[in-house]
């Protein structure tokens, strides 16, 4: 054996005591990196959720006079009027009920389609895996209310004005209950949100050795009890992955509830904050607000707890996978058409009907006269006084202007404040500082959009010290849209940061290379996929953002989203599809540079 020699062992010593004196001492820049993270933080993640409960339970200026009280002083009258008051079913109970109701049914739905999707591409040998794994996760790169707006150029009736929908003006009476409410909110977003269960579900079908399925049926099982006591115990940490993610995002969303629940007076969480705080109720929309902050946190409680047990779950060892694809037979045909059938109907028919209700006067009408290029090119509709084309319209290029900039600073903030939190995160493990930049950058993700426009909002209304009030400000936007992403920039940090390792950034301080030479010479180069994915994820999500930034536009400051929510509510229905079509083209444009460039794919390996 070979034997050390001394003076190498004493080289190692001296190393190591060199690296421990570099890291030691409050004057660490890491530590440092650290600390100013941490302040940053608080500021624009912690205080505005403080704020924002506060805000319920302080009296308004709005309301002193008539509460007799000062403004700032305690008072929970803002949660009777919500819980107790004669309106708190209008206000606040119905709307819980409503968002409740519907987000599980979504939840239930969305997460049924994507588990039998991801079966049947990763377990059978269905025809054009590849192809269907790839057009499976396009519902989720449109805009959430892209579905809504498909449902109403079809469905639309005359409770709401403007033009009739196509399956009335083609003879057909569309009665209200299918029209608008519960039931085509329920359906259009279990279309938009399947993809994420199919995304979790496909994941963790990969890692299941076949092994365990032809064991269990060699012993006597058949198919339903194979699928019913194997693949689903060891399936159950994606589910309820799925379910919680699923049902999070149901209760934040706002374009689909308002769209499609406005007509008939369906209200949900969202749609409530929204509309109680264009009628000048801020205590009432603090309070709301918080009760989305509550659920979100019960949420992500439950899925802490959950994170605990996956250890139970391991469907991975050490002999290697093994994975023989269920023989379909007689049903390959049939099942390849329904999968295309399916996917069509998600993804090519709602595009479509949005696309030509752009060239047509009255949608419907299939009549020469009736097909037009004017709400694309026309310098004024016939439709709308003084209301140009898409293409024809300045404003249109400002928004979309605006929108870019809001999109793509903020995700420049985001990827480099993710990549610096990661950063932090995995040097100082062995310091509180680390635990408290984790759970703080994850904090946005209890808070759907709406609310934390809302906490925003409450914090940059007034200038408060050396911060000026920033309300109706690009930069109010900007601030907001860098936080609101921060969770998935910097959980891809930290993962990928903690694969590095420190020995790169060893061996250069041995060499005498200062903490920032480290940064840009070694860190940032090795981090520059990650990094660069975590930005482009961030805008490409920006682009299609609506919940957070309805609460912060102003005339004069929108971007594309609330530039089509205004169309809608001016029963200019053409216009406002084709504002959805230009996001869905600069998303789809996006995220394709973005595979090509990175060598990525979101559903990479699902249809291999």
């Amino acid at each position: 054996m070979h034997k050390r020699e001394p003076d190498d062992t004493l080289g190692g010593i001296r190393i190591q005591q060199f690296i421990r004196k570099q890291r030691k001492g409050l004057f660490n820049p890491t530590i440092v990196l650290g600390i100013v993270l941490a302040l940053i933080l608080t500021y624009l993640i912690a205080i505005p959720v403080l704020m924002l409960i506060t805000e319920s339970v302080q009296v308004h200026s709005i309301d002193a006079g008539y509460f007799q009280e000062e403004v700032g002083s305690f008072t929970l009258r803002y949660f009777e009027r919500a819980l107790v008051s004669k309106v708190a079913s209008v206000l606040f109970l119905n709307p819980l009920i409503n968002t409740l109701l519907i987000a599980v049914f979504i939840t239930f739905f969305a997460t049924i389609i994507g588990y039998l999707l991801a079966w049947i591409i990763t377990r059978t040998d269905i025809h054009f895996k590849r192809i269907f794994a790839t057009l499976a996760v396009v519902p989720f790169m449109l805009p959430s209310w892209s579905y809504a707006a498909a449902w109403i150029t079809l469905f639309k009736n005359r409770k709401q004005a403007g033009a009739p929908g196509i399956l009335e003006v083609m003879g057909f009476t569309i009665p209200d209950a299918l029209a608008y409410g519960p039931i085509p909110i329920i359906i259009c977003l279990s279309m938009h949100y399947f993809p994420l269960a199919f995304l979790m579900f496909g994941n963790a079908f990969q890692r299941i050795d076949s092994q365990m399925e032809e064991s269990a049926q060699i012993v006597g099982a058949n198919k339903l009890q194979t699928a019913v006591h194997i693949l689903l115990p060891v399936m159950k940490p994606a589910i309820m992955s799925s379910i919680l993610l699923t049902f999070a995002r149901s209760v934040g969303t706002f374009g689909t509830p308002y769209t499609l629940g406005r007509p008939v007076r369906f209200n949900t969480l969202s749609t409530s904050l929204y509309f109680t705080y264009q009628s000048g109720e801020p205590g009432v929309m603090a309070v709301t607000a918080v009760a989305m902050l509550l659920i979100g946190a019960l949420l992500v409680a439950t899925d802490v707890y959950i994170l605990r047990e996956y250890k139970r779950y391991v469907t991975m060892g050490g002999k290697g996978q093994m994975s023989r694809p269920f023989t379909l037979g007689s049903f390959q045909i049939p099942l390849n058409f329904l999968v295309g059938f399916f996917l069509f109907t998600v993804i090519v028919l709602p595009l479509g009907i949005l696309a030509l209700s752009t060239l047509m006067v009255t949608p419907g009408w299939f009549v020469k006269d009736n097909f037009t290029l004017q709400f694309w090119f026309a310098e004024e509709t016939r439709v709308r006084e003084a209301v140009p084309g898409l293409l024809r319209d300045p404003q249109l290029l400002s928004v979309a202007w605006t929108s870019v900039k809001v999109a793509g600073i903020g995700a420049l903030i985001c990827g480099t404040l993710g990549t610096l939190v990661g950063y932090a995160v995995v040097r100082l493990q062995q310091y509180k500082l680390s635990k408290y930049l984790r759970h703080l950058s994850f904090l946005p993700y209890l808070v759907p959009g709406i609310g934390f426009g809302a906490a925003y909002l409450v914090l940059f209304a007034t200038g408060r010290g050396p911060i000026p009030a920033l309300y109706g400000t690009l930069l109010l936007m900007i601030l907001a849209m860098s936080v609101m992403y921060l969770p998935l920039t910097t959980r891809s940090s930290i993962s990928s940061m903690a694969q590095m390792g420190s020995e790169p950034e060893e061996a250069a301080m041995i060499l005498g290379a200062g903490w920032l030479t480290r940064m840009f010479r070694i860190v940032i180069p090795i981090q520059k996929r990650s990094l660069f994915s975590g930005i482009l994820l961030a805008f490409i999500q920006g682009m299609k953002e609506l919940s957070l930034v309805i609460m912060l536009a102003v005339p004069g400051l929108e971007v594309l989203t609330t530039l089509s929510i205004r169309y809608t509510d001016n029963a200019l229905l053409q216009m406002s599809n084709g504002v959805i079509l230009l996001i869905a083209f600069i998303t789809f444009l996006l995220t394709a540079i973005s595979q090509r460039l990175t060598k990525t794919n979101l559903a990479e390996g699902i249809g291999g």
